[in-house]
């Protein structure tokens, strides 16, 4: 496989998380625990999807859409009309969730009793 293929398939995937996203957001689910759950899938699965990890069976898809209560062709649609405004707001809730999941640890940790 060339490079350039590898960071297509890579930028295809972070496509699709940005367009998931923007589905998610019009749901009435508004989490991806939320979808998981309702695509009867694993929260740690959907996780990497919306990440733009793992690239997306057609039975994964047609799943993830009905969990959304919209067709494959309306998911389709959402990867489609993907826009730069939507990717900056994509990496933007991707930096708060690192953040967020950094004060978690931290929270961990302090509680941890001294010995």
């Amino acid at each position: 496989m060339k490079a350039q293929e590898r960071e297509e398939k890579v930028a295809i995937k972070f496509r699709y998380a940005v367009g998931l996203y923007k589905a998610l957001k019009n749901s009435s689910l508004k989490s991806f625990r939320k979808l998981a759950k309702e695509a009867g899938m694993e929260p740690a699965h959907i996780q990497k999807i919306s990440v733009g990890k793992l690239d997306v069976s057609l039975t994964t898809n047609i799943a993830i859409a009905q969990a959304l209560g919209i067709s494959y062709t309306d998911l389709s649609a959402y990867y489609d009309g993907v826009t730069e405004t939507d990717t900056q707001e994509f990496r933007e809730y991707l930096e708060k969730q690192k953040i967020l999941k950094g004060k978690e640890k931290g929270n961990k940790r302090s509680k941890k009793k001294p010995e």
